[in-house]
Order: structure tokens, then C-alpha cells, then sequence
């Protein structure tokens, strides 16, 4: 599958699972790709508490350069905005499974 694909794919997935926070009474919005500072896909806030959700819509499954990457971008979050370090997430989409079956 083409790189544009994917791009798409992993959009359309960010899009679903923000809309599905809010559908849930959470405060969800997407976050802007920032290279090296990257601050993950989504920033959610809960009873006053923010989390940063990385998003992964892929074939293959490497939970710990997932779990890295969602680590570093909620240290980039928490830098740019000069606060703590929020709790950080990954999102797996399963295959063949609505959003309401994240893994």
C-alpha cells in the first residue's frame, strides 16, 4: 500500500477515536505533527487531567517503540507548555475492528 494510504488511514483513525472521546463527554483534540518535538496524536482532558494518546493504525505490532515514542511526545507536550508530564497512551487499532475494539 502507498505511503499516502497510510497517512490516510492513520488520519481517519486519529479522527474516530477524538470524535469517540468527545461522544464520551471528553475534551479530545488533535495535536500538529512537530518533527523531532512531536507531542503525540491526542491530547484528551478528563475531570480536569490531561492525557497524550499515541495512535498506531498498523499491520505490524511493536508495542515498545510505540510505548517509547508516546513517552518522548508526552515530555515534548509537557516542555513547550512548561507542566508536568502527562500520562501517556497508546492506541492500537485492531484489524477488522471498529474503534470501539481498540487493543
Amino acid at each position: 500500500m502507498s505511503a499516502k494510504y497510510n497517512k490516510q488511514k492513520g488520519s481517519q483513525f486519529e479522527v474516530d477515536v477524538m470524535k469517540w472521546f468527545r461522544k464520551m463527554g471528553a475534551v479530545a483534540e488533535r495535536l500538529r505533527l512537530s518533527g523531532a518535538e512531536d507531542e503525540g496524536d491526542l491530547v484528551v482532558i478528563v475531570a480536569g487531567e490531561t492525557y497524550i494518546f499515541e495512535l498506531k493504525n498498523t499491520k505490524s505490532l511493536n508495542l515498545k517503540e510505540f510505548w517509547d515514542e508516546a513517552q518522548t511526545e508526552a515530555i515534548n507536550y509537557a516542555k513547550h507548555r512548561g507542566i508536568n508530564k502527562p500520562l501517556s497512551y497508546v492506541l492500537y487499532k485492531r484489524r477488522n475492528a471498529g474503534i470501539e475494539r481498540l487493543g
